[in-house]
């Protein structure tokens, strides 16, 4: 292990952010509500005080103000009335503790589909999603029940993550040096960002490349964001990360390419679909790497294209779990009889057959395993890519399992910026105008 001074850039900025994410999880962890409840008195007085000084400066007229005197009188009596009363703190803990509810019966429903689902389809193990999905709906309702809404466990809850992340911060930071160039197969859990949060992070990146280029008209954004490392050879795997400005894509999509073969995993069958697409049967495709490209970027997505060089081990680990997926499929055929919807509610021929007569994809069901059932939140694109990617021994695997695409875009973003990692290039393959 090296020391800090010696660390690269990015390895102090983890070190860092773990030390603070991981003291700031043990306060909340030993002092529950006090610490929030002193930053928000904190903060009320703050603007008790610029009211006032904004007052008597009126009143000796040094600054001028738009602003009727009589509005002005009544804010400060408002803050004076709030500054003395428990409300300023009762209210801002309570909403916090009922969005933590909501949050923790969303992953309990997560967890509780994704077990009946393993049950319908003869996974195991799957006794943990069970168990995982009971205490976060127990947790989750006792706190709506609540009249304090559980505030002092709610912080308690959110300091132990924060001591997770942060810690998973903290070791990536202090190894970061010490990674490079090793290939290694061995997997490593790591805490995952919040769902809420990883589901912004391929749009926001999709964005700065659009300012980007509203400040720089002269550059395409292949041009912008095409960045290689030096003397890093040729990629033998492209993870892609789809994305567009608004629709389901804008929370990103994620599959890979390896040997210019594409893979991707998804509900492409309409008609196996419920709970308003969410869930329906597991569909592998494959198709040619530079067709399916131009198909995506006329359909109107942008790829995020992530290139990887993988050690002759690592070839091999991953070219068995391919075969080894591709085991447990069977041909699917999508039909033209299927229709969907375009953007504009013209009926079309559903993304299965759009794409099996564009460019000859070829489209697979599974008679088992974890991918015969397709549910968004769990079983989803990112299982496919973890699974084939993990085999090479990736570290984003996730002591829940779960992983948002949004989680896989940060963490191939921080290999990138390890001299020497896996991940050697990355660009973008923007949208046809017009699409």
């Amino acid at each position: 292990m090296k020391k800090l001074s010696e660390l690269g850039l990015t390895g102090k900025k983890l070190v860092f952010q773990g030390i603070l994410l991981t003291l700031l999880g043990l306060i909340l962890v030993f002092t529950g509500v006090k610490l929030p409840t002193i930053l928000i008195k904190l903060f009320v007085y703050g603007l008790l005080a610029l009211g006032g000084i904004d007052m008597l400066l009126r009143v000796f007229k040094k600054i001028p103000s738009q602003e009727p005197i009589v509005v002005s009188i009544l804010k400060l009596a408002f803050l004076l009335w709030l500054a003395g009363t428990d409300m300023v703190t009762d209210v801002p803990l309570y909403l916090f503790g009922l969005l933590m509810a909501v949050y923790q019966i969303f992953s309990a429903a997560i967890n509780l589909i994704t077990y009946a689902l393993y049950v319908k389809d003869s996974i195991r193990p799957r006794m943990r999603l069970l168990i995982d999905g009971i205490w976060l709906a127990i947790l989750g309702f006792s706190t709506l029940l609540a009249s304090n809404a559980n505030a002092n466990f709610q912080f308690l809850y959110l300091g132990l993550y924060l001591i997770f992340y942060g810690l998973s911060n903290l070791r990536d930071g202090l190894f970061f040096e010490k990674e490079l160039g090793k290939n290694s197969l061995k997997r490593r859990v790591r805490v995952p960002l919040p769902l809420a949060v990883a589901a912004l992070i391929p749009l926001g990146t999709l964005n700065k490349i659009n300012a980007f280029l509203l400040e720089n008209s002269e550059e395409t954004a292949s041009e912008a964001y095409d960045i290689v490392k030096e003397n890093s050879g040729a990629s033998d795997m492209t993870v892609f990360v789809h994305v567009a400005q608004d629709g389901v894509h804008a929370v990103g999509h994620l599959d890979f390419a390896y040997r210019d073969k594409v893979y991707g995993f998804g509900s492409y069958d309409p008609s196996s679909e419920h709970l308003f697409g969410a869930m329906g049967d597991g569909v592998l495709f494959t198709a040619k790497k530079e067709e399916y490209i131009r198909f995506c970027n006329q359909d109107g997505l942008n790829l995020l294209a992530y290139d990887l060089v993988l050690s002759e081990e690592q070839k091999t680990a991953v070219e068995q779990k391919i075969r080894e997926i591709e085991e447990w499929t069977y041909t699917w055929q999508p039909s033209a009889d299927l229709l969907s919807k375009d953007k504009d509610g013209n009926p079309q021929p559903i993304y299965a057959y759009q794409l099996q007569s564009a460019i000859g994809g070829q489209f697979f069901k599974f008679k088992s395993s974890k991918f015969k059932s397709y549910f968004v939140l769990s079983t989803n694109c990112v299982l496919l890519v973890d699974s084939v990617l993990g085999s090479a021994g990736t570290a984003i695997l996730s002591p829940k399992g779960f992983i948002a695409p949004g989680t896989y875009q940060a963490y191939l973003d921080r290999e990138f910026e390890k001299p020497h990692s896996l991940v050697i290039g990355k660009k973008v393959y923007q949208a046809s105008p017009g699409s």
